[in-house]
């Protein structure tokens, strides 16, 4: 199952970081209202004339040569009242179309700044439901930033809405828009939530959330963009940033996660998807039959790498509170498993001689050709027999039965909780071996292979010797033959 969450959609709109830069989008117009040229009070401009002048610069305007300020004038009382209408009217449709007349009427106008600004923030708040308003959004935040290239606002609406309007195959103009605003939020980012500017009906908590979300949709931007130029380790890296900077992204995990499985890092990979199918909120979170597939895929591809499903659980809570994995995350995979497997195996084999011998002859029973093996290698052979200076086998107690009088005892030789050997008795054991065969105990034995099956293996013994322990009917006796 291929999962891709790549973000040519809408964009999940971090909720607090939106409301707060809307806040801030209004700030300078109260101050363009305020201390804009406006008719002295009670008095009326005669038609076709200015409102009358006031003394202090409108918002953002900078002092001319020699120390002189610049002024601004409306071009006659009925654009300043289009600009107080449009200002005051709430419904960005309804807005909207209040700045396109006030652009048709004044094309040219000493407050383009400020008409640009409510442009922006006005495609901001339709771009949310309207596909069509985020193109536009990109062009007056272009044109906005020729004006103002900090403008804090037209890039974080940029790098928001660009990937939206970029698609998975952007234009080079569309992403070099797009990173640029990004990088720019992210170097303006202090500046613009200082803690200076907060505002009093907003608590600390809320306001450092606002800059984390901010920061979130710069590197989601940059992620975009480096995942069209098939920059996987780049997006990885901004993804990595933005879930540090704003946890609560179910989605942008599931994107991470891709990116990782795709680039092989298994565990990283299996955490973030875990991520995206616990996550629910409270920020953007995937909808629910999405996020119970990711929890299929999570299980069988956990299954398929680590080889069993123990350890998933915990894997699945733990991603429910946190973005991204703790620094010493680890799953173990199947191969690692067998390479630790198979370095034990062997440096046991050089180290034990009775355990050398039995993985010898188990390889040579599971094999092909293993019923030939056992017929000329193993059947009504004596083993160890004293082969290569081995007297015995040791394995452990697994199972007794009957528990009283036992005839049958089964080991664990290769593994202590794997069974392999079992030892059956032409007479049950008398009570005082019970001294002796413990479950969970090591036992030393040797005799004569009586049978075997290659798949679950088992080689079983007839009437087998066992150092210290008396049995009722005398030990089976076979042939010595030298072990290869």
């Amino acid at each position: 199952m291929d999962f891709c969450f790549f973000p040519t959609g809408k964009p999940r709109i971090a909720a607090g970081a939106l409301a707060f830069l809307t806040g801030l989008v209004l700030v300078p117009f109260a101050a363009v209202q305020s201390a804009a040229q406006q008719p002295a009070t009670g008095q009326q401009p005669a038609t076709g004339q200015p409102p009358a002048t006031g003394q202090q610069p409108a918002a953002g305007q900078q002092p001319a040569a020699g120390g002189q300020q610049t002024q601004k004038n409306w071009k006659d009382r009925a654009e300043y009242d289009l600009y107080v209408k449009m200002s005051q009217t709430q419904d960005p449709k309804a807005r909207l179309e209040l700045l396109n007349t006030w652009s048709d009427k004044y094309p040219q106008t000493d407050y383009n700044e400020q008409r640009l600004i409510y442009y922006v923030n006005t495609y901001a708040q339709l771009a949310q439901t309207d596909p069509t308003a985020r193109q536009n959004l990109l062009q007056k935040a272009q044109d906005l930033l020729k004006i103002d290239p900090n403008n804090f606002q037209a890039m974080y609406f940029t790098a928001l809405w660009g990937p939206a309007v970029g698609g998975a195959s952007p234009s080079p103009d569309v992403a070099s828009q797009v990173e640029t605003a990004a990088n720019g939020v992210l170097s303006n980012i202090d500046k613009a939530f200082d803690p200076a500017k907060k505002p009093a009906s907003v608590s600390e908590a809320d306001f450092t959330k606002a800059k984390g979300q901010a920061q979130a949709v710069a590197h989601n931007a940059i992620a975009w963009v480096d995942s069209s130029k098939k920059d996987t380790a780049g997006a990885e890296e901004q993804y990595k940033d933005s879930l540090q900077a704003n946890p609560d992204q179910g989605n942008i995990s599931a994107l991470y996660a891709k990116l990782l499985y795709d680039d092989k890092k298994f565990p990283d990979a299996l955490f973030e998807y875990a991520r995206a199918a616990e996550y629910a909120g409270p920020g953007p979170s995937l909808p629910a039959p999405t996020r119970q597939q990711l929890t299929d895929f999570f299980n069988k591809a956990y299954k398929d790498y680590h080889g069993g499903t123990d350890g998933a659980d915990q894997i699945m809570s733990q991603a429910k509170t946190s973005a991204l994995p703790p620094p010493d995350f680890k799953i173990v995979s199947q191969a690692d498993l067998a390479n630790k497997e198979a370095a034990e195996t062997q440096n046991r084999i050089n180290t034990d001689p009775a355990f050398k011998m039995w993985y010898s002859i188990q390889q040579g029973l599971v094999g092909a050709n293993g019923d030939q093996f056992f017929t000329n290698n193993v059947k009504d052979a004596e083993i160890p027999g004293g082969a290569e200076g081995v007297k015995d086998f040791t394995g452990t107690v697994i199972s007794v039965d009957p528990p009283d009088h036992p005839t049958k005892v089964v080991l664990g030789v290769t593994d202590p909780a794997t069974p392999d050997a079992t030892l059956i008795f032409s007479q049950p054991l008398p009570a005082s071996a019970l001294d002796k065969i413990k479950v969970g105990q090591k036992l030393d034995f040797s005799g004569v292979a009586d049978s075997y099956t290659a798949s679950p293996y088992m080689l079983t013994f007839k009437d087998p010797s066992i150092p210290g322990v008396q049995t009722s009917a005398p030990p089976k006796t076979g042939t010595h033959r030298r072990r290869r």
